[in-house]
C-alpha cells in the first residue's frame, strides 16, 4: 500500500512538471515581426501587440500614383501609433531613421489612426505599429488602394492519414508517458510474491562481415570555357524615386538651413510637430519675398478640409526693417505665433514664378519638433 502511495505522488508531479514546461514554452513565443527585416506582410485582418512593442509590417505597390489608405482602427482609444516608410527609408541592412515618411493621424471627429498619400514608382513599403503602453491590445491594420497588393498567407495544410500496407510505425513515448505508464500499471499489479528464477547464459557467436572492396575513381578536372561577350549591354535595376512633396499627404519635415529647390508655378508642402505649449513659433524663409515666394501654414483640420474652403490659419508676410533709408520691406518672408493644440501643422511654399526658386524653410521654438 505504501509502494501505491508514493507511485501515485510521483505520478502527480510528473504531470504537474509537463503541464508546466508546456506553459511555459507558450508564454516565452514572442511575436516574429520586431524590425523590418522580418517585417510581416499586411493582411488587413485582426492581430495583437503586447505591451512595450513594435511591430513590422510591409507591402508592395506597383507605383501607378493610384492613392494609399492605411488606416489602425480604434488607434486613438487603445494609445498605439504607426510610422509609414518609403522603400529607400529602409536600409539595406534594414536599419531605418527616425523620420518617416508619413504617421498615422486621426481625421477629425475619428477615433481612427489614418495616412493617404500617392507614390511615382514602386516598391515595399513598411509600416511601424507602436505599443508604448503597458498593456497589450488586439488592432487590425488596414491597407488599401488600387495599386497595392494584399498578399494574405495560405493556412498551414493538414495532412490526412493514408492507409498503407507498411506496419504502423512505433509510437514515441514522451516524458509524462514514460513515467504514467509504469505507474499505473504498478498500481493496477495485484501483489504477489517475488521469487528468483535462474536463467543460463546464452553466447552469441560473432560474425565479422566481409566489407565490398574501394574503387577510387580519378576524374581529370575539366577547364571552365572564359565567357563570352554578347555585346548586349547589362542594364542595373532601376531605382525607386523619393515620392515628392507636392501634396500634403507627402510633406517632408523640416530641417532647418537645408537647401530646398521649387520648379516655377509649383508648390511644396512641409510639416513639422508642435507641443501644444503656448511658446513661440517663428517661420522664416530667408529672401522669400525677394524671391517672390508665398508660404501658408495650416492645421491638420485645415489641410483635412483644404479642397473645400483652402484657409490657412497663418501667412507669411515681408515686415518693415531698418535700412539705410530709414524704414525698408523686408527680403524675408516671416511668420511668428503660438498655440494651444497639439499635433502636426503643414506648410505650404508656392512659386507662382515660370521658373525655379532655390530657398531654405527654418521652423523656430522649444516646443517645435522638426526632422535631421
Amino acid at each position: 500500500m505504501k509502494n501505491k502511495l508514493v507511485l501515485a505522488t510521483m505520478l502527480l508531479v510528473a504531470v504537474v512538471f509537463v503541464a508546466a514546461i508546456g506553459t511555459s514554452n507558450v508564454f516565452a513565443q514572442g511575436p516574429f515581426n520586431t524590425s523590418p527585416g522580418s517585417a510581416l506582410f499586411v493582411d488587413n485582418l485582426p492581430h495583437f501587440i503586447p505591451p512595450n512593442t513594435t511591430l513590422w509590417y510591409k507591402f508592395p505597390y506597383n507605383g501607378d500614383r493610384s492613392t494609399i489608405e492605411i488606416k489602425l482602427f480604434d488607434g486613438v482609444t487603445k494609445q498605439l501609433q504607426f510610422n509609414f516608410y518609403a522603400p529607400d527609408q529602409i536600409g539595406a541592412d534594414f536599419s531605418f531613421s527616425d523620420t518617416p515618411i508619413g504617421r498615422g493621424m486621426p481625421p477629425s471627429g475619428s477615433n481612427d489612426l489614418q495616412w493617404k498619400g500617392l507614390f511615382y514608382g514602386p516598391g515595399i513599403f513598411f509600416i511601424q505599429v507602436i505599443n508604448n503602453t503597458s498593456t497589450g491590445q488586439p488592432f487590425q491594420l488596414s491597407v488599401a488602394g488600387g495599386g497595392v497588393t494584399i498578399i494574405i498567407p495560405p493556412p498551414a495544410p493538414t495532412f490526412l492519414p493514408t492507409r498503407t500496407s507498411a506496419p504502423p510505425p512505433t509510437p514515441t513515448i514522451n516524458l509524462l508517458q514514460a513515467v504514467m505508464f509504469p505507474a499505473i500499471a504498478t498500481l493496477r499489479a495485484p501483489a504477489a510474491l517475488t521469487t528468483t528464477v535462474p536463467q543460463t547464459a546464452t553466447i552469441a557467436a560473432t560474425v565479422e562481415p566481409t566489407w565490398p572492396p574501394i574503387v577510387i575513381v580519378v576524374v581529370t578536372p575539366t577547364s571552365v570555357p572564359a565567357p563570352v561577350s554578347t555585346g548586349v549591354p547589362v542594364t542595373a535595376p532601376t531605382p525607386v524615386p523619393t515620392p515628392v512633396n507636392d501634396w500634403w499627404t507627402n510633406a517632408y519635415y523640416v530641417v532647418n538651413t537645408r537647401t530646398q529647390t521649387i520648379p516655377g508655378n509649383s508648390e511644396r508642402w512641409f510639416i513639422f510637430d508642435y507641443a501644444g505649449d503656448r511658446s513661440k513659433i517663428e517661420i522664416r524663409i530667408p529672401g522669400g519675398n525677394e524671391m517672390k515666394l508665398i508660404f501658408r501654414l495650416f492645421t491638420l483640420d485645415q489641410v483635412l478640409r483644404y479642397q473645400v474652403d483652402g484657409r490657412p490659419i497663418g501667412e507669411g508676410t515681408a515686415g518693415l526693417v531698418t535700412c539705410d533709408t530709414g524704414r525698408c520691406v523686408s527680403n524675408d518672408l516671416v511668420w511668428a505665433g503660438d498655440f494651444s493644440a497639439n499635433g502636426p501643422y503643414f506648410i505650404q511654399v508656392t512659386n507662382f514664378n515660370p521658373t525655379p526658386r532655390t530657398y531654405q524653410i527654418n521652423v523656430i521654438g522649444s516646443g517645435v519638433t522638426l526632422g535631421r
